[in-house]
């Protein structure tokens, strides 16, 4: 039997159902501190290191969590290896490449462009999963998508080779979270939330932890106070307690529903960095983070 089918039998649906909404917006809210801290933070440091030390921490708070809990799943090999996978492509690559990203083109731009996950989530989920989607969840994932761009889109003057990387490097963000997110339903087969975050979380540091030391072992020194800012920040919250909400949503609820959660996150970013540099929230950005929550209620009707 799989996690999510004995967690579902634990408790009623609909409980678990708002829960998991629930969980994904705390989610979305821990998630919504990376570009402002990234962008302000991490100018000076390569994506690698930044992502070899948001898992360290993250792991930190995660292991200790599973030993006191005695967290255990029945993980057969196949699931094991999603799991890995999922690791590789999602916290792995497609954060580095969302860091990277922000770095050339700023926050706004890259959670844009990065933010069409939603979309190729849904469609391997549909496609690859069986997983059967309203029409009031794609209504709202239409809606949620136009309220980013609405609320970050801006006319940028920039162009040039490291515009168009930056541009790039939010496309291959896009495909591997959507892709991530898909093989994180199969992984809940066998794998509770907990230690599913836990393996990701583990093979993003072992896959990434040679290329940080290489790349950056001179700059680490000048950089801890920084790279120790991003790591509570963006390691320990958004990562240690984000990535297990995101896992528990899509075990319960699927994955369309819980994307379609996370489309708060860029709103709430912009809004975060405006309240740092005590800027006035605009109209748009009012406007973008009503149609994203309208989008999130009509998709759980």
């Amino acid at each position: 039997m799989s996690v999510s089918k004995v967690i579902q039998l634990m408790y009623p649906y609909k409980v678990l159902s708002m829960l998991s909404s629930i969980y994904i917006i705390i989610a979305a809210v821990l998630w919504s501190l990376n570009p402002a801290v990234i962008q302000r933070f991490g100018r000076r440091l390569k994506p690698a290191t930044i992502t070899v030390f948001r898992a360290l921490a993250a792991l930190a708070l995660l292991i200790p969590i599973a030993i006191i809990s005695c967290s255990r799943s029945g993980i057969n090999l196949y699931a094991l290896l999603v799991a890995v996978v999922s690791g590789v492509i999602g916290p792995g690559i497609g954060d580095a490449a969302y860091a990277k990203s922000i770095q050339l083109v700023g926050g706004s731009l890259a959670a844009i462009i990065g933010f069409t996950y939603i979309f190729i989530a849904q469609a391997l989920a549909v496609v690859l999963l069986g997983e059967g989607i309203e029409l009031a969840v794609v209504v709202g994932s239409i809606l949620a998508f136009l309220g980013i761009v609405i609320a970050l889109y801006n006319k940028n003057p920039h162009s040039g080779k490291a515009y168009s990387s930056g541009v790039l490097y939010a496309v291959i963000t896009a495909i591997s979270w959507g892709v991530a997110s898909a093989l994180i339903k199969l992984a809940t087969t066998s794998i509770d939330p907990l230690t599913l975050a836990i393996i990701r979380l583990s093979t993003v540091l072992i896959t990434l932890g040679p290329f940080a030391a290489l790349l950056e072992k001179p700059r680490l020194r000048k950089e801890l106070k920084n790279l120790v800012i991003i790591s509570i920040t963006t390691g320990t919250l958004s990562w240690g307690i984000g990535l297990y909400l995101l896992h528990y949503s899509i075990a319960v609820i699927g994955v369309s529903k819980t994307v379609l959660g996370v489309a708060l996150t860029p709103i709430l970013s912009q809004a975060i960095v405006k309240l740092i540099a005590r800027e006035e929230v605009g109209l748009r950005s009012v406007v973008g983070a009503m149609l994203v929550t309208i989008g999130i209620i009509l998709s759980s009707l």
